[in-house]
């Protein structure tokens, strides 16, 4: 592996760089993207100008480790004041990774962190990119005081100081979220391409984690260390659809959080000592947002699917932190929040507040549903109902701006104007809402197609599949406004992914209803989606790509081993009372399959996964009809076999 000392020109891959000297050669692939940047150096000097001046061996990186360990400025022939103390290392973090090159030079946190940032005109960039974009679906960052840490950083390279490793930890959270949510706009800013945004995320979050990660020195719980860590959980868990790094970035959330005694932010104890001692007013908002939001994704994974289903971590009596202020940075100070508003005037934080709320509701269906350690499969009626109503009494509830009719949707038109991300907001609201109503009601889905008693499970759970579809329809509309593509989001992928899935499943269950064809469409324009999204990542696909393999799989094995039946004598028997549904001798389950490789069953099955990688529109018709020769042979028990498989295959884990 090449060190740094051994480098003679600047070594590039993809990356948000500037553009190169003219003595730089460029190398390109077939379609002519930049691969690689082989520099070669005649002017200036390779050293910096200290090393020179005092002939030691300089290892030319920016700021060199000579210069860090003197603390003095590392100044470079050619090199301007803003970016001295910065660097082109990011392209070579992102040749080797921060990992590699913190075991073949055992550094500091400091010193790895200042190797891999970009220069300032491209941090602000970046920075400004992520105010816009992420803030507004995150609202954990006070954005004027993460503004100024982030000058600050820069300003204590140029004089030579080291910077707090919390803050640098931060700065690549904040990069690396700027650099998933690229638009061409910001492309051509920072003069890269889409394979460079995609390295230098990568690179950015692998800096974060190694400067978390380090083996000499722990991060000390500090308000900025609790917020970066909960950032890089954040994307992760957008990115790669739970993979272990982000529970255990969680976890040390709550640790560092609960040592720092956040849990017990708003006792009158703690209220008492911040009226006598003072404090920073700001940091304990940053700290509600920081806690609240580690809240609430605790209680939304506890009924998203997926292996968090049924259970959660944070007790309501176990902490007593008030929710942060309806209000936009601007009107917090050190000295206190100068003006708070009720829930019905928008806000930055109007979105934050709602998921909040959102939240509850999900913690209130675990708490009243039967425990999943118990074998009972489904709940009393009655219960669904009630809980149906507090959903529907939620939305009544919502202010006018994050109501869908069209009156309201009026009237917020000129807020919309004033703050675009409203828009945006308003619909992962209730993208969220309804594929939540989904799961509440997928149980007594099936059953309510031909028995009166659970026929409004039936519609709601159809409705909001639908209205899931077409939320995700209105993304992309509003996508350019917010420079958001709802593709890169692994959250949104699997909702639309488990809405389309109950809708093909009752079009397979009563094939001869009226609206048969339009809702086929809506399938089929949602798997049309869902392929569409490999171009922006191709790691969240592999995740929707193995749910719909295993349906496949499933359907195709179940058809056969299980002898042909006449559908609807088997929805017959299979529309009886829930708790009597229980499976045939002989009938294959998705619980089977799951101890077999995916290529064992689909080699058993008949069916090419390899056909799933690469679909086209006829690929696509060919696999829904393949899906309705299959699905109807399946009853009730299969069905909910097969989408319980589905919900616990939903995550990737690259790190």
């Amino acid at each position: 592996m090449q060190g740094p000392a051994d480098v003679r020109g600047a070594q590039h891959v993809h990356g948000f760089y500037n553009p190169p000297p003219p003595q730089v050669k460029m190398k390109r692939n077939n379609r002519g993207d930049i691969i690689s940047l082989a520099g070669r150096w005649t002017r200036p000097p390779l050293s910096c100008l200290a090393c020179r001046e005092k002939k030691r061996r300089c290892d030319r990186a920016q700021p060199c480790s000579n210069c860090l360990q003197r603390r003095i400025p590392c100044e470079y022939s050619g090199s301007s004041p803003e970016a001295a103390g910065t660097s082109d290392s990011l392209h070579g973090s992102t040749h080797n990774g921060p990992s590699e090159s913190l075991e073949a030079h055992p550094t500091n946190q400091s010193e790895l962190g200042l190797r891999c940032l970009p220069p300032l005109r491209q941090a602000r960039e970046l920075f400004n990119h992520f105010a816009n974009t992420l803030q507004p679906t995150f609202g954990v960052l006070h954005i004027p005081t993460a503004r100024n840490l982030m000058e600050k950083t820069y300003k204590c390279m140029l004089e030579g100081e080291e910077p707090h490793v919390a803050d640098l930890m931060l700065m690549f959270a904040i990069f690396a979220g700027a650099a998933l949510v690229w638009t061409p706009r910001v492309l051509e800013d920072l003069n890269t391409t889409k394979a460079g945004a995609k390295a230098a995320f990568m690179a950015y979050v692998r800096t974060a984690l190694a400067i978390l990660e380090h083996p000499d020195q722990l991060i000390q719980p500090s308000t900025t260390a609790l917020v970066a860590i909960g950032t890089l959980g954040h994307l992760l868990m957008n990115t790669d659809g739970f993979p272990i790094k982000v529970h255990l970035l969680r976890h040390r959330c709550l640790l560092m959080s609960r040592d720092m005694q956040i849990h017990r932010l708003d006792t009158a104890q703690s209220r008492e000592e911040r009226r006598i001692k003072g404090c920073d007013m700001i940091d304990v908002e940053v700290q509600r947002r920081a806690w609240w939001n580690m809240v609430a994704s605790d209680w939304l994974l506890s009924f998203s699917g997926g292996p968090q289903e049924g259970a959660y971590t944070f007790q309501p009596k176990h902490m007593n932190v008030n929710l942060p202020s309806n209000t936009d940075d601007e009107m917090i100070t050190t000295s206190g929040v100068q003006q708070a508003y009720p829930l019905s005037v928008p806000t930055s934080m109007s979105a934050f507040i709602a998921r909040v709320q959102g939240s509850e509701l999900c913690r209130e269906v675990i708490d009243a549903l039967p425990s999943i350690l118990l074998d009972s499969q489904y709940a009393d009626y009655s219960v669904i109902l009630e809980l149906d109503a507090k959903y529907q009494t939620y939305m009544d509830n919502l202010p006018f701006f994050f109501k869908l009719d069209p009156a309201s949707i009026e009237q917020s038109r000129q807020i919309c104007k004033e703050r675009p991300y409203i828009a945006w907001q308003r619909v992962s609201v209730h993208f969220s809402l309804h594929t939540r109503l989904c799961r509440l009601h997928r149980q007594y889905h099936l059953e309510g197609a031909t028995n009166p008693k659970y026929a409004y499970s039936h519609k709601v759970c159809i409705q909001s599949a639908q209205k899931v579809l077409e939320l995700r329809r209105s993304m992309d509309e509003i996508s350019a406004e917010v420079e958001l593509n709802p593709g890169r989001f692994w959250t949104v992928m699997h909702h639309v992914f488990f809405a389309a899935l109950i809708l093909a499943m009752d079009v397979s269950f009563n094939p001869q209803a009226p609206d048969a064809e339009a809702r086929k469409a809506k399938v089929l324009a949602a798997y049309q989606t869902l392929e569409k999204s490999k171009q922006d990542s191709s790691n969240l696909m592999e995740g929707i790509q193995k749910n719909l393999q295993t349906l496949m799989s499933t359907l195709h094995k179940s058809r056969s081993q299980v002898p042909v039946r006449d559908p609807g004598a088997a929805r017959g028997d299979a529309f009886t009372e829930p708790s009597q549904a229980s499976y045939r001798p002989g009938e294959l389950t998705t619980h089977d399959l799951a101890a077999q490789p995916s290529s064992t069953v689909a080699a058993n099955s008949g069916f090419d996964l390899g056909t799933v990688n690469d679909i086209d529109q006829e690929g696509w018709e060919q696999l829904w009809s393949e899906f309705v020769a299959v699905a109807p042979e399946l009853d009730v028990p299969q069905w909910s076999s097969l989408l319980e498989d589905v919900d616990f295959n939903p995550q990737l884990d690259v790190y």
